[in-house]
């Protein structure tokens, strides 16, 4: 009987500062467990490209090139296997589709979510993703973040 094989980590990121920690430590999980690692960045019709919203089919590759920048962390970190895919859709779907389609292990996000009422905390992706996700998925929350009602101490 061979070794069972392990999923994918499936980390979603958007540029943004917890994305960056989700990617880390989404890397860092996938070295440990020994599973590949995907990077998926969702494309909708628009791009947020330096402060500006550009039509996506105009800028595929700086698109590309952003993600690229953005994944140097891993590099930093020494994890330089790994792949990147530019999925078309909304932020859910994209990951969701891409964890379901690859079999994931286990699906890392960052939490966004800075409402003041407990249930906004979470951050609309993150929680959609954790609703409908068929794997287990990771939240990681912001560095600094205010703990609150029912957040673990630590």
């Amino acid at each position: 009987m061979g070794v069972p094989r392990v999923g994918p980590v499936v980390v979603g990121i958007d540029g943004s500062a917890n994305a960056q920690r989700a990617l880390i430590l989404a890397g860092q999980h996938a070295r440990a467990i020994g599973a590949p690692l995907i990077v998926v960045h969702a494309i909708g019709l628009t791009e947020l490209i330096d402060g500006e919203h550009v039509a996506t089919h105009d800028h595929q590759q700086e698109i590309s090139e952003h993600v690229a920048t953005w994944c140097e962390a891993l590099h930093d970190d020494g994890l330089d296997d790994f792949e990147v895919r530019l999925v078309h859709g909304p932020p859910v779907d994209a990951v969701l589709r891409t964890a379901h389609d690859d079999d994931a292990s286990v699906i890392v996000v960052g939490r966004r979510g800075a409402g003041n009422r407990a249930e906004l905390r979470l951050g609309s992706t993150a929680h959609q993703i954790v609703e409908h996700s068929r794997c287990p998925v990771l939240v990681i929350p912001p560095i600094g973040h205010s703990k609150g009602v029912g957040d673990a101490a630590g």
